[in-house]
């Protein structure tokens, strides 16, 4: 079973020259939690999550643990400022540049311990050689595909 069989082919995505408000506003539309970033010919340039928007908010401080140095530190005060900050931000300063990247040629297996061993997103992009976008393949997706071989087997049985 090639990742292409499993693939997701209709992908909603994000151009490198949008701003991150835009963005966000598609991903809630469309209940997305990451985006593929690619440029006028389709290129992948990265990905976009709520969780790499979510690294940008959060002070450096609070992250490493030494919030517990600190006798006051703002709550959402701080968060709320920073969120205006990069909701206008353009997404090649927010996007992650180094998405896990499949051929569609690649085996179910090779995709599936890819995700496994790549562990920050459960979303593979699928492209061709020139790394033009041609399809999304999720955990989920591979977990449907092996549900579904069961079934069929057992059906057989």
């Amino acid at each position: 079973m090639l990742a292409e069989n499993t693939m997701v082919t209709e992908v909603t995505t994000a151009h490198v020259n949008d701003r991150v408000c835009d963005v966000l506003e598609r991903m809630r539309a469309t209940k997305l939690r990451m985006l593929p970033v690619v440029d006028d010919a389709g290129i992948v340039a990265g990905v976009i999550s709520t969780f790499s928007i979510m690294e940008n908010l959060v002070p450096s401080y609070i992250v490493s643990g030494d919030l517990n140095q600190i006798p006051y530190a703002p709550d959402m005060g701080i968060l709320r400022r920073h969120y205006l900050e990069v909701i206008e931000k353009d997404l090649l300063s927010v996007m992650e540049t180094k998405p896990l990247l499949v051929k569609r040629d690649e085996s179910l297996l090779s995709t599936a311990a890819a995700l496994t061993a790549f562990g920050k997103h459960e979303y593979a992009l699928v492209v061709d050689e020139d790394k033009r976008l041609i399809g999304v393949i999720s955990a989920g997706d591979i977990l449907d595909r092996l549900g579904t071989m069961v079934e069929s087997a057992e059906n057989d049985a």
